[in-house]
């Protein structure tokens, strides 16, 4: 070769376009398009012996696949032509030649043309596409695998769940979605679409539910695809959730917060249905009131996983029983749980045995309470005055009325409520049992002046007075008693051991 340029005189040359090229083609491409073909045109003018795809891509800071793709744009619209595949190269067109010519030597893209024509009548509202919405459109075609038909259908869908002016990216997204499920069928796309467009529909009535009246948004609509197609919950639970955000500001948001805290709750791999989530909200209404027992509490993980640990084993009237007695203590969650076993040990299995037993437990502190006021004692009776009370009452068979009116000769003694044994055990060996017989050995006890004076301080009393009367009950304690047990729970009397009560008495 004589002549030759410089090698970096393509830097300082220029390249000429054609105005018809800027008036007829550039508009409607794309900038990546339309960047490709200037390159490739000066590369035409100025070409270099070592040009490749990977060094274009490069140069250009373009992937390969984006160059090939645009190059297959200016080969459907007749301004390049494929010359091989191996290794890749394009020739141009002149665009004069392009326009003039009467395109016999330009055979475009048949399969392009007719996928491009089959659009104008896709849309029943007149909409039409044109230039780079033709062509992204078709790219589902070369790129993603779709079937030409499962495109036009692709398009109808989005107008009647979106309406005429849905954008091609959001169609896009919905594309893109077939292609990662494999859609490669007119059947198969025929049964994605009509779960989209139950989607769509389910979507906008939970936005309707939440009081939000505007068409879903991609991200609504792809909440609410997790809901149901991911996380395994029915539309009418999603409905049924919405109820629960009425406690907060409703929205989207809230909403995923309030069933990801059921899904973690429910069996994994199974279907969540309404009904599941009106167990989950009476669980967590229930579980509320627990904790407003014991003086208050929110929900929590920790709390959910034990009460329905707690709720496996017993009924829910029952824990909330459990709580309301231990509240009288200041007990804690523990404790509830603590009682309820203490009961289950006993054999109360039912709320209405459980309610008994309280009864009973409780007017049994309501007596010793009396008798504590009737001495002018200044602590509880403790554990030991529940013994000797289910002493008296089961063992000697002596009623309360009857227990009150003998406990009135123990006031002012050092241990009134062993005083208060002695007496009863005497009268129960002489078989006085009722008022009258204890009101008519008192008056003979007088009268022959056999026995002392009530209250009468004797000196074997003369002592320094101990309290026996132990500390209020804690709720430690009153688990404890409860472990001992009331006489015949349901009854509502105490029981205990007449041996121990009887050594305990004979101790002091």
């Amino acid at each position: 070769m004589l002549f030759e340029f410089e090698d970096r005189y393509a830097l300082f040359d220029v390249t000429p376009v054609d105005n018809q090229f800027i008036q007829e083609y550039l508009p409607s491409a794309r900038g990546e398009d339309v960047r490709v073909y200037l390159y490739g045109l000066m590369r035409c003018y100025h070409p270099e012996a070592d040009m490749s795809l990977t060094q274009m891509a490069r140069d250009l800071s373009l992937p390969e696949e984006e160059i090939l793709r645009a190059y297959r744009y200016w080969e459907r619209k007749g301004l390049v032509r494929r010359v091989s595949d191996n290794p890749v190269s394009y020739r141009y067109v002149s665009v004069r030649q392009r326009v003039l010519s009467s395109g016999e030597d330009f055979q475009l893209d048949p399969e392009y043309e007719a996928f491009a024509d089959s659009l104008y009548g896709v849309f029943s509202h007149g909409r039409r596409l044109h230039g780079s919405e033709i062509r992204t459109c078709y790219e589902w075609v070369e790129d993603l695998s779709l079937p030409p038909e499962a495109v036009l259908m692709l398009l109808r869908h989005m107008e009647s769940v979106e309406g005429p002016k849905f954008t091609i990216a959001s169609a896009q997204k919905l594309a893109l979605q077939m292609a990662q499920e494999h859609v490669s069928t007119v059947e198969e796309a025929e049964a994605f679409l009509s779960r989209d467009q139950a989607v769509y529909q389910g979507t906008r009535n939970v936005l309707r539910r939440l009081g939000i009246h505007v068409a879903p948004s991609e991200d609504q609509l792809a909440l609410y695809r997790k809901w149901v197609q991911d996380w395994g919950f029915t539309p009418q639970a999603v409905e049924e959730a919405c109820a629960d955000t009425a406690k907060g500001t409703p929205s989207m948001g809230y909403l995923n917060g309030i069933l990801e805290k059921l899904r973690e709750r429910g069996q994994p791999g199974t279907a969540l249905d309404g009904g599941d989530v009106l167990r989950a909200r009476e669980e967590n209404d229930h579980l509320r009131k627990v904790l407003q027992a014991l003086g208050g509490g929110s929900l929590s993980d920790e709390t959910v996983a034990w009460y329905r640990r707690v709720r496996a084993t017993y009924p829910e009237e029952m824990i909330l029983l459990a709580a309301r007695e231990c509240s009288r203590r200041n007990g804690r969650l523990e404790d509830v749980e603590k009682m309820l076993d203490s009961w289950c040990k006993k054999g109360i299995l039912s709320v209405a045995e459980a309610e008994k037993y309280v009864r009973g437990f409780n007017a049994q502190t309501e007596f010793l309470t009396e008798l504590r006021n009737l001495w002018g004692l200044k602590s509880g009776l403790g554990t030991r005055g529940r013994d000797l009370l289910s002493k008296w009452e089961n063992q000697l068979g002596f009623s309360r009325e009857v227990i009150l009116l003998c406990a009135e000769s123990a006031a002012g003694t050092a241990r009134p409520m062993s005083y208060l044994d002695k007496v009863l055990q005497t009268y129960a060996e002489k078989g006085i049992r009722t008022r009258a017989q204890v009101l008519a050995e008192r008056q003979h006890a007088e009268s022959t002046s056999s026995a002392p004076r009530p209250g009468k301080t004797v000196i074997a009393q003369q002592y320094a007075q101990r309290n026996y009367s132990g500390p209020e009950e804690s709720v430690e304690d009153v688990l404890r008693r409860m472990e001992g047990g009331l006489s015949g729970h349901a009854g509502g009397t105490a029981e205990g051991s007449a041996a121990g009560a009887a050594g305990t008495a004979a101790k002091e």
